[in-house]
């Protein structure tokens, strides 16, 4: 309670508004999200590829998910725990996984139950801001599922 009024006398006192504290923040929608999943599902279905898709926030949190026809139950957890990773790391798991193998970095993949250093997860960035990321899982080749991904993110460019 102190530390409020204090703020609020802060702002009375310099003229200054909350705007000018807080940091403005783009924030990834259920619609959004809903769209670049879908995206990315068409893009693999191309390929003839079943997926199934996990879109999260900057956070690691779940905003939307698709589970894919004839997709394993595996592909539920596996997807998210890519785009968990993706957005807490803010890099391409297919990154990570390469780093592991570098001096010093074998233990990466063990800090937290929920990374996971396999390729399909991609971090979402708008105008240089983390927004959330991406993870895909089930196609026989992990590859695809990143090309899948980031041909979906390509829809925050526009």
């Amino acid at each position: 309670m102190k530390t409020t009024l204090s703020l609020i006398t802060a702002l009375f006192i310099t003229g200054a508004g909350a705007e000018d504290l807080l940091p403005k923040k783009y924030q990834l929608t259920t619609e959004v999200a809903e769209k670049i999943a879908k995206t990315a599902i068409a893009e693999c279905k191309k390929s003839n590829a079943h997926v199934s898709v996990s879109v999260v926030n900057d956070q690691g949190r779940l905003v939307y998910f698709y589970r894919g026809n004839n997709t394993g139950s595996n592909t539920v957890h596996t997807s998210f725990r890519k785009a968990y990773t993706a957005a807490t790391l803010k890099v391409s798991t297919s990154v990570m996984s390469q780093m592991v193998e570098a001096t010093g970095l074998s233990q990466l993949g063990k800090m937290e139950d929920d990374v996971l250093l396999l390729t399909g997860g991609v971090p979402m960035f708008y105008q240089d801001a983390l927004v959330g990321a991406i993870g895909l899982s089930g196609s026989p080749n992990p590859k695809l599922e990143e090309i899948c991904g980031k041909k979906a993110l390509e829809l925050l460019e526009k």
